[in-house]
């Protein structure tokens, strides 16, 4: 089995799957107990005024700023003007809320977590009493999309929609007339050729675990887009590459904009 990096790194990428059930089978998967739990201890460490924030459970004294967040937020607002509801899918108990949350208070938010079940059960619990912040499971989700009240201004997919299944699915679910800005941020996208399936393998310090990831081609992720959205920024992690089997990635950060008529 290939095995990118060396054995000193937190983060690798092992294998070169056909398809996403295959490499499913062969990795222990994302809703194991160890996660949840160092998720959650994160949480409270946070809540209790302890640390600032965190990223990957790692806990940090300062906040950890996202620029492509913080930008695809001013232009939402610049669009909108009014309260921003921020759609945050796979944002585990809002981490990118917290790191960013200095700059953030300024601005009139709704940030919405779409999280899987179990987080958001716990969430609501931990989150009582603060309000701009609120939780739902793909299944309340999808009844939002159904009956047409999807109304979120921006969608943050902050180093998460490579650990899906089905990100071309979730990307034309969630296309809206009040959608303004698509933040993608630390996603990684092939050098050259096809889209990719791996496992990405993690060591502590964040956790042990191994779970699918994508590594998409980006024209064609990028057809999976509103094509009345534009291209506003677009960064290459220059520390980062990730060589895998038969190919090599990168991580990139773009923002998408809705071009006004």
């Amino acid at each position: 089995m290939f095995q990118s990096r060396n054995d000193n790194e937190v983060v690798s990428y092992s294998g070169n799957y056909t398809t996403w059930g295959e490499a499913e089978s062969e990795s222990k998967g994302y809703d194991q107990k160890n996660i949840f739990e160092k998720n959650l201890f994160a949480l409270e460490q946070i809540l209790a005024g302890n640390k600032k924030c965190e990223k990957d459970t790692i806990l940090f004294d300062d906040y950890q700023y996202s620029f492509p967040t913080i930008l695809g937020i001013n232009f939402a607002s610049k669009q909108d003007g009014n309260t921003i509801s921020v759609l945050d899918y796979g944002g585990g108990f809002a981490s990118s809320y917290f790191r960013n949350y200095k700059i953030l208070k300024q601005f009139k938010l709704n940030w919405t977590v779409v999280e899987q079940d179990h987080i958001v059960e716990i969430a609501n619990q931990k989150f009582k009493g603060i309000n701009q912040i609120s939780f739902l499971t793909n299944t309340q989700l999808q009844k939002h999309v159904d009956k047409s009240k999807f109304n979120f201004n921006l969608v943050l997919l902050g180093s998460s929609i490579q650990f899906f299944a089905n990100p071309s699915k979730i990307l034309k679910s969630l296309s809206s007339q009040n959608l303004k800005s698509i933040v993608i941020e630390q996603t990684p996208f092939v050098k050259h050729g096809p889209s990719r399936i791996t496992i990405q393998n993690v060591k502590e310090p964040v956790y042990d675990a191994s779970y699918p990831a994508w590594h998409f081609n980006e024209i064609e992720f990028r057809s999976w887009i509103p094509p009345h959205f534009e291209t506003e920024y677009r960064m290459v992690n220059p520390h980062v590459s990730n060589p895998c089997l038969g190919f090599t990635s990168y991580l990139i950060d773009i923002v998408f904009v809705r071009n006004n008529p």
